[in-house]
């Protein structure tokens, strides 16, 4: 074979490089010069793998392509900026999920690293298709102009973040998640800590806990105490990071300070029962009391220790949709079952619904129903589901008209199943209505 580069023959079946110019030919006969080949090479000699490690790349590349220098420390750049590791993470994910990831690996190789956007480009194509995940910056689909206008308008962060939040609230997931990103891009704070949430529950897209306090991470720097507050859990649990106690009780109390609640609560459950910092009953009176607004440095000294500990929040609490203490430990349930804890989640909505959260009592009462992530109680269940039905919830009635049609806990009775099934319809309940046509 003839090299490529000094145009000397050499015998390829024996190596795959010239032996003068070292220069290393792919199967095709082309010299491997560029960093998209290089890096093909490498996956395809020692596995994809070899990319998640890039100090052993890095050597192999200073080994077997001594000249190409700035392909060596591109690569080098791009693998120390974890884009192996984001891109393989996804590779078997859908199209537009891989093609995001890419995305915000060329702003970080951009804004982190100071490389030029078409370089950072360069460098994660060539990552992607070296680890076999293949990308484009091109949409897979055609926008509509009307909404490829609207998105040009909308340049704002504040704006961005607002659209989020609305498409949030309607549970349109996907499009909130491209607002909360456009806004946290532009360094917006809150926006930021939403999309640290969004990719810890998987929403709108590929749930990742290191992405998630990355940008946790970002929104503290930028003085979100609830991000704060979150990045102390990861701390805290080890997620996504080694365990810190000191760390974690550090964002803790510094999140307290700026207002946060939910780490005040924390503060004071630390204080109170040694975790994460020594047992001090005054001060996690002070903090229980104060709600996270005071200085510790004051302890009342009539402080008495609570008999009970608090139960520890989820790590992956949602934020709050309202400042309701009941939707709060509601969503702390909802993660908790997302993380698979059923007994978590039985206690947040039990706490819940004893604060009137509608929505947590038909939830525990379901609990109770079934048995799952707490003992089987019918009659317990009845009752919550009734105190739910009773405040017009469709699932609640809904629930009650199956009890009394299978006479569960309480003797059948379908007339009283068809009025609480009639009740659930009116309210919008569709499985309710089906019913109620059989049972006519």
């Amino acid at each position: 074979m003839k090299c490529g580069r000094c145009g000397r023959e050499f015998d390829f079946s024996k190596q795959d490089f010239c032996g003068f110019c070292k220069t290393v030919h792919n199967k095709s006969g082309e010299p491997v010069r560029d960093i998209k080949g290089i890096l093909c090479y490498i996956s395809e000699r020692f596995g994809a793998d070899t990319l998640l490690d890039r100090r052993r790349t890095d050597a192999l590349i200073a080994d077997l392509f001594p000249k190409e220098d700035t392909a060596r420390r591109l690569a080098y750049v791009a693998l120390y900026d974890g884009a192996a590791k984001n891109l393989s993470a996804v590779r078997e994910k859908p199209f537009e999920v891989k093609c995001a990831v890419a995305a915000r690996c060329v702003k970080s190789l951009r804004d982190e690293i100071g490389l030029k956007g078409k370089v950072a480009a360069e460098a994660v194509e060539a990552v992607g298709c070296a680890v076999g995940c293949e990308i484009s910056f091109k949409k897979s689909e055609k926008t509509p102009a009307s909404e490829t206008e609207s998105r040009k308008n909308v340049t704002d962060a504040a704006e961005q973040y607002s659209l989020g939040r609305h498409f949030d609230r309607i549970r349109e997931y996907e499009k909130a998640l491209y607002w909360f990103e456009s806004a946290a891009l532009q360094d917006h704070g809150e926006a930021q800590y939403y999309v640290g949430v969004y990719r810890l529950e998987g929403r709108g897209g590929i749930q990742d806990a290191d992405q998630s306090r990355e940008w946790f991470v970002r929104a503290m720097e930028n003085g979100v105490a609830q991000a704060e507050y979150m990045v102390g859990y990861f701390y805290a649990e080890g997620t996504a990071c080694e365990v810190d106690e000191d760390k974690a009780f550090e964002c803790f109390l510094s999140a307290a300070k700026k207002g946060c609640a939910d780490a005040a609560n924390m503060v004071a459950m630390c204080y109170e029962n040694g975790v994460h910092t020594e047992k001090n009953p005054e001060l996690a009176k002070k903090w229980r009391k104060a709600g996270g607004t005071l200085d510790e440095r004051e302890p009342e000294r009539t402080a008495e220790v609570p008999k009970q500990a608090p139960t520890l929040p989820d790590p992956d609490e949602t934020p709050k949709s309202t400042a309701d203490e009941g939707e709060e430990l509601y969503q702390s349930a909802r993660r908790c079952l997302a993380e698979k804890d059923a007994e978590g989640a039985a206690l947040f909505y039990k706490r819940a619904a004893e604060l009137g959260h509608v929505r947590a009592q038909c939830s525990y009462g379901k609990c109770l129903y079934t048995g799952h992530g707490a003992g089987k109680d019918p009659a317990e269940a009845f009752r919550w589901f009734k105190k739910a039905a009773e405040q017009n919830l469709n699932i609640a009635q809904y629930n009650l008209g199956v009890m009394y049609l299978k006479g569960v806990y309480v003797p059948k009775d379908t007339a009283e199943a068809k009025k609480w099934f009639k009740l659930a319809a009116d309210n919008g309940h569709e499985d309710a209505g089906k019913i109620l046509k059989k049972l006519k």
